[in-house]
């Protein structure tokens, strides 16, 4: 029988969504990353809570995506069985992908270049570049998938329950680090792979969605003990205030930071493995204790929020092009755009739910 669906999981959800579309508009107006439409703001402060925000963000929220994935992963997996749970991941995560990848992220580029190339020429570009933009984690969490149905077709799952020890978050940790360190030896922060995997990310991702699985299968964080919450919690806040030092100290260059023997790389590390597991349990832990309901408005960010995370970059560059002319500083298109985005993805991603076939992916 289908399990009754995790309030507490669901408003995550649509938190964490909110603030990736908000990071995304820090980035379209800040001086940092890369995106189809850019508008540099000129003030210094702005430029560094922007800085920080994305920066910090990048420690630890795709990781919590793949928590949250990976705790769902076992329950859909013995519900439909191999198969079917297989072709429901090649419906909703294995469709989106292909249809932004080739149609979506040109149209986003070709609307963020205002009409610099024809739209042939992004069409072109995408498929020589075959970036899938924000999409990227679709396709790991796919890849993901695959792998831990064929992990269970050779281990397959016991029904003996280990007890929870919480040097396993630290263990975690520690593993989420050094492979970090070591993968951004060959792939540092925005280098470049084919499909844009963020390759510098798996450890986080993939330690987080190991972590997720296990705890659904061994019913570990379902709730999350109060103690190891505010623990994970003041873990990552010490880890935070230690990478800001770092960043703070570095001079304005942070290359060193992207990868590398250095040692603002590995400070880098080190706080991603804190900060990721840390601040993802805590999260986890305040949403089962405060974020654990749902009426019909939460419920339809929920259903809505996958289809938000889809669609966030052409409303995102929509809006910011529409803006443009607008005789304001781009701070304050920031704060007119960035909530906007929020609620267009939303309505949008709601809206194309209720059409025929839409439903079933997004």
């Amino acid at each position: 029988m289908p399990r009754p669906r995790s309030a507490a999981l669901d408003n995550l959800k649509v938190v964490l969504v909110a603030a990736v579309i908000v990071a995304h508009a820090f980035i379209a107006y800040g001086d940092i990353g890369s995106w189809a439409y850019r508008e540099p703001s000129d003030s210094q402060p702005f430029l560094v809570v922007a800085a920080l925000a994305v920066a910090l963000g990048s420690l630890f929220a795709m990781g919590l995506f793949f928590l949250i994935g990976g705790l769902l992963t076992p329950g859909a997996l013995a519900r439909k069985g191999p198969a079917g749970f297989l072709r429901d991941r090649a419906l909703r995560l294995g469709a989106p992908f292909l249809v932004y990848l080739l149609l979506l992220y040109p149209l986003v580029n070709w609307l963020g270049g205002q009409g610099e190339h024809p739209p042939g020429w992004y069409l072109r570009e995408q498929l020589r570049e075959l970036d899938p933009g924000p999409l990227w984690f679709v396709a790991v969490l796919l890849l993901y998938s695959v792998g831990y149905v064929g992990w269970r077709a050779v281990r397959p799952r016991g029904v003996r329950r280990r007890a929870f020890r919480p040097l396993l978050l630290v263990v975690v940790a520690a593993l989420v680090a050094l492979a970090t360190l070591v993968t951004r030896l060959r792939f540092p922060i925005d280098s470049y792979q084919l499909f844009a995997l963020h390759l510098w990310q798996w450890p986080q991702c993939l330690g987080l969605f190991a972590l997720g699985v296990t705890s659904a299968e061994q019913q570990w964080l379902d709730p999350v003990p109060d103690r190891v919450r505010r623990v994970a919690g003041w873990s990552a806040l010490v880890a935070v205030i230690v990478v800001v030092a770092a960043f703070a100290g570095s001079s304005d260059d942070l290359d060193p930071f992207a990868g590398g023997l250095t040692w603002q790389a590995l400070v880098t590390a080190g706080a991603e493995g804190a900060i990721a597991v840390g601040l993802g349990v805590w999260l986890l832990g305040h949403a089962q204790r405060r974020w654990n309901r749902s009426g019909p408005v939460g419920r339809a960010l929920a259903r809505s929020a996958f289809g938000a995370y889809v669609l966030q970059a052409p409303v995102l560059v929509a809006l910011a092009v529409a803006v443009s002319g607008v005789p304001v500083p781009p701070e304050v298109k920031f704060l007119l755009v960035a909530p906007a985005t929020v609620a267009g993805s939303f309505a949008a991603a709601w809206g194309l739910a209720h059409l025929p076939g839409v439903r079933r992916v997004l």
